[in-house]
């Protein structure tokens, strides 16, 4: 388990819905699934993106970037401690930023333990908070149930689980 510097705890603390403590995870490269190609246009397009860490890091991103706070707050994990301070305080630490970009930017390493899947995304935000540039890369660690008896279709979408950043 990574121990955080105080440097990291300070972001923790003011940068709550991007942050958290980083779940450690053996490297393992993996390449993100894609859809799967049709070969005829009445066949139905299966949406894997639920499926795919980069993805879902993108797709959170972009919810941040439009100001939809609900919908990327539905993201975390419920086992988060960003989840767990409740969609309120989710967005009442957002609206403290003027300008905001993400972005996915290496390849996803993946661990499996006890029927769950970690993905660990490389990242990088930048933007305007409170008036004043920022720019930190880091890593969003996602998790979801593994293909095993029990669990619901639901539980095997991949969810944020910590987000963990380092000033550039």
């Amino acid at each position: 388990m990574h121990r955080p510097t105080r440097q990291t705890m300070l972001l923790t603390f003011f940068l709550l819905p991007l942050c958290g403590s980083l779940v450690a995870c053996a490297p393992a490269a993996t390449t993100p699934e894609r859809p799967p190609e049709t070969t005829a246009s009445t066949e139905p397009r299966i949406d894997t993106s639920a499926h795919d860490p980069v993805s879902v890091a993108q797709r959170y991103f972009q919810r941040l970037e439009a100001g939809d706070f609900g919908q990327a707050y539905d993201m975390w994990a419920p086992a988060s401690s960003t989840h767990e301070g409740g969609p309120d305080l989710f967005e009442k630490s957002m609206l403290a930023y003027q300008a905001f970009d993400g972005e996915a930017t290496g390849d996803v390493r993946t661990e499996g333990a006890a029927g769950t899947l970690y993905a660990e995304v490389p990242i990088r935000v930048s933007g305007t908070r409170r008036g004043e540039p920022f720019s930190h890369e880091g890593t969003m660690t996602l998790r979801r149930c593994n293909d095993v008896p029990g669990c619901s279709e639901q539980a095997r979408h991949w969810r944020i689980q910590t987000i963990d950043l380092e000033r550039e």
